[in-house]
């Protein structure tokens, strides 16, 4: 946990007449709740994004590094000495800001990030940690340890050089491992970044939904996540470790899936039926034991392997046993034997064909999936450089977007933003598509290539046995044109067959029966995987009760600020997909299907949906970081008296920070046409749970330090 102490704004200026002489603001924040009021185009944004800025999270604002920061703390401001005048311009040469945090173990420290630099060494993607407070950063005779952290840039949540990295531990906060479908080994730590979405409300796009500003990095159902860990919920490690065991479910029933296909190629293979095969997994050793092998021996006959084993072995005896034929004594034999191998050849080389033209398409599939993952693997690579050249400002120094050669503007997002009404998407959340895209592609290959070669395998078993057929049938034919008294050379080469065909009846019977032990250990292992999820529930209980309080505590806070869409009792957390951990309607309590609060509210009540969840989420959370800022809460038709307990119960929270930046005199567009009113809205308050910060009604935030 922690708090904020000061914001500072440093900017040395075309005007300045020495490196001390410096603009900007100074603003000192308390534990509990603190309000920047002032009228509108005064500043108070400008505070607020150098808040998220000095922290490393302008990400939350739609930008990175200094792109998220108004051009007075870069380009240019303008300082008037009374409303009347245009005022004096001043150009910025360098600027940056410093922010004084402080953890429960009460550690200061002074986080330096530039904004502006005059030299090449200082880079606005790294942030200064002074081990100070600001109020002694600069003496000379204490050595101030300081050490240097990169943001916006990957592994900065787990690199011992990231910022985040460093954050965590200042706060002591430990993320935890979640899944992730953006990185290779599917897991990644819950980034911080995600975690602030819920702490950070900006006026711009944070009312129009929970989390609404949470950046996207594949993490599988994040916003649950965010959930489970403020709160403290068992459930966001279980849920990781239930991922784990059905990703070791879903891989046993895909080698159960292949085993089972190696029943129909062992059929094929041996001209034969094996029957009693469970399609579906199951753990039941005697389903899996009745798996048995048929041969058929006429159109209505099957036998059992046993038997035609013991009918080939007693052929090849008795072939054994007699001299060899003439063929004046197989003649008659020779010649039906002859026509019904012609037959049997002409069926197996049409199925052949028919066979390999489906294995030729399945190839071609695999080459053009091969070709569509070089294209995903370039686009990527892609998307990383021009992730590199915008985090690095390399389009242009003062950071306008033009292209160097052509002067076009150059934007993060993918196609123009003008005539088009469909959502777009950055280039982080394109990348993440990619690489999810490549997932599948892959895993399509992966199957794809197993079948191929098994079919090969299948093919070229085919093709041994139409030369074993055209080896039978010349030798049939020479018995057929040959001199009766010679000896039938049919009958040596199907004695030889015989034996082969011996031979191979042994092999699928050692086949079959290694099958069937390899079965026997996927359906252990898959009964051991059920156990092992059983036994995750064990702490859903516990769970439960943080659930409970969490929901009591919410809709206290939801009515208490005059929710008026529907009664108390058809509102609840919702403790199962879909909208998990977040607020539902229920017009019956008995109704099985909840829907989402957002579309039976009106615009007004849903922002006190957000103002009671945030506010629930920094009182009942036992792993929230401590802080949570509303910037501009009086949205959408909202009232005056809401408004108020707002503020009444933010200042009742006295353990944690919350600030709250507002208008005043702005218009609120509710049936009574009241404007904000500073006066009434802090009129209730205890004067020690609270500080007010005023903002000039003349002149704006930036002036002389």
């Amino acid at each position: 946990m922690f708090k904020i102490n000061k914001v500072r704004a440093e900017i040395l200026t075309d005007k300045s007449e020495n490196i001390a002489d410096l603009y900007g603001f100074d603003f000192s924040f308390k534990q509990g709740l603190n309000i920047i009021a002032g009228p509108n185009s005064r500043g108070k944004t400008t505070i607020n994004t150098c808040i998220y800025y000095g922290l490393g999270m302008e990400e939350l604002l739609g930008a990175h590094n200094e792109k998220a920061l108004d051009k007075a703390l870069k380009e240019e401001f303008t300082i008037k000495l009374s409303e009347e005048e245009d005022g004096i311009i001043y150009k910025v040469l360098s600027s940056k800001i410093v922010l004084e945090i402080e953890n429960e173990n009460n550690e200061i420290v002074c986080l330096e990030r530039y904004i502006k630099s005059n030299t090449e060494e200082i880079k606005t993607s790294n942030i200064i940690v002074h081990q100070s407070s600001f109020e002694h950063i600069n003496d000379l005779d204490n050595h101030i340890d300081q050490s240097v952290f990169f943001v916006n840039s990957r592994g900065n949540n787990e690199d011992p050089n990231g910022f985040f990295n460093w954050l965590t531990d200042f706060i002591n906060i430990q993320l935890p491992k979640v899944s992730n479908s953006s990185r290779s080994d599917n897991y990644s730590p819950l980034y911080l970044q995600t975690i602030f979405s819920a702490l950070l409300i900006e006026q711009t796009k944070g009312w129009s939904d929970f989390f609404a500003t949470m950046p996207f990095f594949g993490i599988t159902k994040a916003k649950e996540k965010i959930v489970e860990f403020i709160l403290g919920l068992n459930e966001i490690e279980l849920s990781t470790q239930k991922d784990v065991l059905n990703k070791e479910k879903s891989t046993i029933t895909e080698d159960w899936r292949r085993k089972i296909k190696s029943f129909s190629y062992l059929e094929k293979q041996n001209n034969a039926t094996i029957i009693n095969v469970p399609e579906e997994l199951t753990t039941d050793k005697t389903e899996i034991e009745k798996i048995t092998v048929l041969f058929s021996t006429s159109e209505d006959e099957r036998i059992g392997y046993d038997e035609f084993l013991g009918q080939k072995s007693l052929i090849v005896r008795e072939l054994e046993n007699r001299p060899i034929s003439t063929i004046r004594e197989n003649r008659e034999s020779a010649i039906l034997e002859f026509n019904e191998q012609k037959e049997e050849y002409f069926r197996l080389k049409d199925y052949i064909e028919r066979f390999e033209n489906k294995l030729r398409i399945e190839k071609q599939q695999f080459a053009s999936l091969s070709s569509q993952l070089n294209v995903v693997e370039s686009e990527i690579k892609d998307h990383i450089n021009l992730q590199k050249v915008f985090s690095e400002n390399i389009i242009n120094e003062r950071g306008a977007n033009y292209c160097p050669t052509c002067s076009q503007e150059v934007t993060t997002n993918l196609i123009s933003t003008q005539n088009i009404t469909i959502p777009q998407l950055t280039l982080e959340e394109n990348t993440s598509f990619l690489r999810s895209q490549k997932k599948i592609i892959e895993s399509s290959i992966g199957s794809l290539k197993e079948t191929v070669s098994e079919k090969d395998t299948l093919l070229q078993y085919f093709k041994n046995s139409l030369r074993q057929k055209e080896i039978l049938i010349k030798a049939l034919s020479k018995d057929l044109i040959a001199d009766d008294r010679a000896f039938s050379e049919s009958e040596v080469v199907r004695k030889l067959q015989l034996e082969r065909e011996i031979e191979n009846l042994q092999l699928l019977k050692e086949s079959i029966s290694e099958l069937k032990k390899e079965l026997e250990t996927l359906a252990n292992k898959y009964h051991n995987n059920n156990v092992k999820i059983g036994n995750l529930g064990e702490s859903e209980e516990e769970d439960g009760v943080k659930l409970s309080d969490f929901e009591t505590q919410y809709k206290n806070y939801l009515f208490g600020f005059g929710y008026e869409s529907n009664e108390k009792y058809q509102i609840s957390i919702n403790r199962k997909e879909p909208f998990k951990y977040f607020p539902v309607y229920k017009n019956h309590r008995n109704d099985i299907t909840p829907q989402s609060i957002r579309i039976n509210s009106s615009a007004s009540d849903f922002v006190r949906n957000i103002w009671a969840y945030t506010l629930g989420l920094l009182k009942n959370g036992i792993n929230h970081p401590g802080i949570i800022i509303f910037d501009e809460p009086g949205q959408h038709r909202t009232n005056l008296s809401s408004l108020k307990s707002l503020f009444k119960v933010s200042s009742s929270i006295t353990e944690k920070q919350t600030i709250i930046f507002t208008s005043i005199d702005k218009p609120l567009h509710n049936e009574e046409n009241e404007k904000i009113d500073l006066d009434i809205l802090i009129e209730d308050l205890d004067s020690t749970n609270y500080k007010l910060i005023r903002l000039d009604n003349v002149h704006k935030v930036i002036g002389k330090l």
